[in-house]
C-alpha cells in the first residue's frame, strides 16, 4: 500500500523531481522512503518482492510510465533500497526485459532518456554490494559473447 500511495503521488506530481537529481519536492516520497526504510529490517524480503514486481509489472502495456522513474527515484533517495533490489534487478534484465524497457521508455524525449541515463549512473557508482556483477551485466550486453570472435 505504501509503494501504491507513493506512486499516485508521483504521477500526480509529475516526473519532475527525478530530473532534479533526487530532489525531494513530491510531498509524500520522503514519507514512503522513510516509512520502507522502516519497514525494511523487518520485512526486508517482501519490500524486496514488492519492488520488483512493480518493476516488472510497470513495463506492461497500460500501467504508468512513471513506475520506473518513480522506482528509480526511491532508489535515489534510499539507499538501503538500493541495496535491497539491486542484484536481483540486474539478474532479471534478461533480452525480453531489456526489449519491454526499449519499447516503453524509447519514445521519451531526448531529454528525459538522458536524465534517466544519468541517475542510472549514479546509481551504479552508489551501488556495492553486487557491484561485479552489475558492471559484468553492462560488458555483457554491450558486447554479447556470440559477438565476440576468437583471435
Amino acid at each position: 500500500r505504501v509503494l501504491s500511495c507513493g506512486l499516485k503521488d508521483f504521477c500526480a506530481h509529475g516526473e519532475a523531481a527525478l530530473a532534479a537529481g533526487g530532489d525531494k519536492r513530491v510531498p509524500k516520497l520522503a514519507s514512503v522512503v522513510g516509512i520502507l526504510g522502516h519497514l525494511a529490517s523487518r520485512h526486508g524480503g517482501s519490500i524486496k518482492q514488492e519492488l520488483l514486481r512493480m518493476f516488472h509489472e510497470s513495463l506492461a502495456p497500460g500501467q504508468p510510465k512513471a513506475a520506473v522513474p518513480f522506482l528509480l527515484q526511491l532508489a535515489v533517495m534510499s539507499p538501503a533500497l538500493l541495496g535491497t533490489v539491486s542484484a536481483e534487478l540486474v539478474e532479471s534484465l534478461k533480452p525480453p526485459v531489456l526489449n519491454q524497457l526499449h519499447q516503453r521508455f524509447a519514445p521519451l524525449p531526448r531529454e528525459d532518456l538522458e536524465a534517466m541515463v544519468g541517475v542510472l549512473v549514479h546509481l551504479i557508482c552508489q551501488t556495492s554490494a553486487g557491484a561485479y556483477r552489475t558492471l559484468q551485466f553492462l560488458v555483457d550486453t554491450a558486447m554479447p559473447a556470440s559477438v565476440i570472435t576468437p583471435p
